[in-house]
């Protein structure tokens, strides 16, 4: 009777293990907040041709156009070094994030005569090399978009980059680029520090993959009934042995 009380408490043992386990394993994050090498406010036509190339760049001002109108477009170009990010081998990006912060919103030129919200902004991505070009301006590939028909001056804008930095970091590049336009028209001015708020920041966190809970249930189980099944098969040879 006492060996089958025996057997009783350690399968019970084993099983609330399994699911203390399952159930308070969190995956470790950590969070890296990255703030932009280089800003520029790149614009295409004004006073060149309106062709979809970048024609006049303004690099680090306090406030950045990103418009499209009826004689040129600007763009807002940023570029983080993602370079310095250290994972390890078993870390993976859970999500990462570029944020910019609306100055005021509404502008003139380029084509538009009355300050008009775009209502949606789209982010494109590219590989980067830490220098602020006007061919970054029709450079990458369109990632997103966000609506801002809503949003106010001094409004924290949220791009999600994660599959695109991502892919940056198993390519082993230095920067990753980003083109944030209008994608109708209409334009706003973007802060880049000083007194006109924020910089853009590129928030990355990282998660370390934990095994299944039902694979660690499953394991704590099996090692539990294993070495009941160990003491059980000690037991009879010992008692064969005896006799």
């Amino acid at each position: 009777m006492k060996n089958l009380y025996r057997q009783v408490a350690v399968a019970s043992v084993c099983t609330a293990l399994g699911f203390v386990l399952g159930g308070s394993e969190e995956a470790k994050a950590a969070t890296f907040s990255l703030p932009s090498t280089i800003n520029s406010e790149i614009i295409d036509g004004s006073f060149d041709s309106f062709d979809g190339l970048g024609d006049e760049i303004f690099v680090e001002i306090a406030y950045m156009a990103v418009a499209k109108g009826t004689s040129g477009e600007a763009a807002q170009v940023t570029e983080f070094n993602i370079g310095s990010l250290s994972f390890g081998t078993n870390k993976a990006i859970s999500n990462a994030v570029l944020q910019v912060q609306v100055y005021t919103l509404g502008l003139y030129g380029l084509g538009i005569n009355t300050p008009t919200n775009p209502g949606r902004l789209g982010i494109f991505g590219y590989v980067g090399n830490g220098t602020a070009e006007t061919s970054d301006f029709e450079a990458g590939v369109f990632l997103n978009s966000v609506d801002i028909s809503s949003s106010s001056d001094k409004d924290i804008l949220n791009f999600n980059v994660t599959p695109f930095v991502n892919q940056q970091v198993n390519n082993g590049d230095a920067f990753a680029g980003f083109g944030i336009r209008a994608l109708n028209f209409g334009g706003l001015f973007l802060s880049n520090g000083d007194y006109s708020g924020s910089k853009p920041r590129l928030i990355v966190e990282t998660a370390e993959p934990v095994p299944e809970p039902t694979t660690i249930f499953g394991s704590a189980l099996t090692l539990g009934v294993g070495g009941w099944l160990k003491r059980k098969k000690s037991s009879q040879q010992n008692k064969t042995t005896s006799h």
